[in-house]
């Protein structure tokens, strides 16, 4: 392990060819310098000796002192020559350090420029990033668990977001709007129908639309937090009711926050306002015939009806009391089949003028005395429709009769039957009073009745707002569809299309 750290290696390597190459080249230098001066003294002294063999004592001083000047001399010239080559050396070895800290730099800083440049493209989110491993020393050490690290981040990435994209299609899909709210008050997370009620919100309170709770709803959140127990609220924001539950988010037993669950219950809450609208209308309209026929049968029995026409008379209104009684279970009766889809109907192909000159004569007298007109126009490629006769009779008799109810003396009601496509479109008209904005979204809606000051004649009795429920149900049966479209004061249109034909019997309810 000592042996595969890089600077280690190349620092022991480098030194040592340093001192290998340094003593080699002093010791050479050394032995030469003192080989050559020797031989160049012991030359001079044999050349002296052979002048004068004879020289005298004073001679071989002089001779000795020469000898001595020139050992000076000798040792002062190594010295120079020494200091001459220790600078040359010096040199040499400061070109080689560089040359090797050059080269030693570039072995060192470009492994770690990939890993700088591998890191930042992970801080950009690209995980796919694999660094070579050219050495078994730190560095490819370091490449791999690099590679490692970076291959297990991607996995968990991915695996972050895709748990995310399935909680943000949880809460997306959810009908109910979710909010996580921090302690600041600052959205965190909603979903679509959390923004829109947000936002109207923010409409209503006049406030700058951000991601902020209004002030009303942050006092309520702020009181959650306070308390630390989930709490249930009720608003109305744009007409519409809202409960809202605000429960405290915990993290380690500290609060952090708060889930908050917005739900706009504003259709069962009118459902339960139609419940016991219809409880009370259907309860009004069982005891009001229940005692006429209690009273007249009571009359027959004591006998205040003296005479036979005079109980004539009295029987006939009990029966008419107890057809009235029988109309309303039967409307019941035939609301809760349709909505459950057990009314089986008989569908038969019948003539469209037989069919519609039937129902307006059953309307003609009511048409005189409330001097109404009825204009008719059936276009010609309008002959057989596949149809259940008794359901489709309920439903334009249901129609006519509210026409005739909500319509002026002199008004007129018109019906109109073509045929588009593959369809057959009926469309009833009159130019009654209309139905407002706020009741035309609920008129097809069980046990909802409009504004009743809009029947213009007041002998009508009211209803049990079931007609139009029913109508509805036996259209969709047929397969086809219904819509209306009104202006108060200027009248109402129905419109409804029944398919031509049928593929098989398992399109008909």
């Amino acid at each position: 392990m000592f042996w595969r750290n890089r600077v280690v290696k190349y620092t022991i390597s480098f030194t040592t060819v340093f001192i290998l190459i340094f003593f080699l080249y002093v010791s050479i230098a050394d032995t030469n310098d003192q080989k050559t001066s020797i031989d160049e003294v012991i030359q001079e002294l044999q050349e002296s000796a052979q002048r004068d063999i004879t020289m005298s004592e004073q001679s071989n001083e002089l001779l000795i002192e020469k000898f001595e000047t020139i050992l000076i001399d000798y040792d002062h010239s190594m010295r120079v020559n020494h200091r001459s080559q220790l600078v040359f050396i010096g040199i040499i070895c400061s070109l080689i350090i560089v040359l090797f800290g050059v080269y030693f730099s570039k072995q060192i800083s470009a492994p770690l420029n990939h890993v700088i440049q591998s890191t930042r493209k992970i801080i950009d989110g690209d995980y796919n990033i694999k660094l070579p491993m050219e050495s078994n020393d730190e560095i490819g050490q370091l490449a791999m668990a690099f590679n490692r690290m970076s291959r297990q981040l991607g996995n968990q990435m991915e695996t972050l977001l895709q748990e995310k994209d399935i909680l943000f299609s949880i809460i997306g899909s959810m009908k109910d709007g979710v909010l996580t709210i921090n302690l600041d008050g600052e959205i965190i997370i909603s979903n679509p129908q959390a923004d829109a009620f947000i936002d109207d919100f923010h409409f209503e309170a006049g406030s700058p639309n951000q991601k902020q709770l209004p002030e009303e709803l942050n006092e309520l959140f702020d009181s959650v937090i306070e308390k630390g127990t989930a709490q249930t609220f009720q608003v109305n924001i744009q007409g519409r009711d809202w409960d809202i539950v605000i429960t405290p988010l915990h993290r380690n037993n500290i609060v952090q926050g708060a889930v908050t669950i917005v739900r706009d219950v504003t259709e069962s809450t009118q459902l339960d306002q139609l419940r016991e609208t219809f409880i009370a209308n259907v309860s009004h309209e069982l005891r009001t015939p229940i005692s006429l026929m209690r009273g007249y049968s009571e009359a027959i029995i004591d006998g205040v009806a003296e005479t036979i026409d005079e109980q004539v008379e009295l029987a006939q209104i009990i029966h008419s009391e107890s057809e009235r009684m029988g109309r309303l279970v039967n409307e019941l009766l035939d609301l809760t089949r349709l909505k459950s889809g057990h009314l089986d109907l008989n569908i038969q192909s019948h003539s469209v003028h037989d069919f519609i000159e039937k129902v307006v004569r059953k309307f003609a007298q009511r048409l005189d005395e409330n001097r109404l007109s009825f204009k008719l126009h059936i276009d010609h490629d309008v002959d057989q429709l596949m149809f259940d006769y008794d359901r489709l009779e309920q439903v334009l008799t249901n129609l006519i009769d509210n026409a005739i109810k909500h319509t002026l003396e002199n008004g007129e009601i018109s019906l109109e039957i073509a045929k588009i496509g593959d369809q057959i479109c009926f469309e009833l008209s009159d130019t009654g009073e209309g139905i407002s904005l706020e009741d035309l979204p609920f008129v097809f809606e069980r046990f909802y009745m409009a504004d009743k000051s809009r029947a213009t004649n007041q002998v009508v009795k009211k209803g049990t707002g079931l007609g139009l429920s029913i109508v509805k149900q036996i259209i969709e049966a047929h397969r086809g569809t219904i819509s209306v479209q009104s202006k108060l004061g200027e009248g109402t249109t129905f419109k409804f299309f029944l398919p031509t034909k049928y593929k098989n019997k398992q399109d008909i309810c």
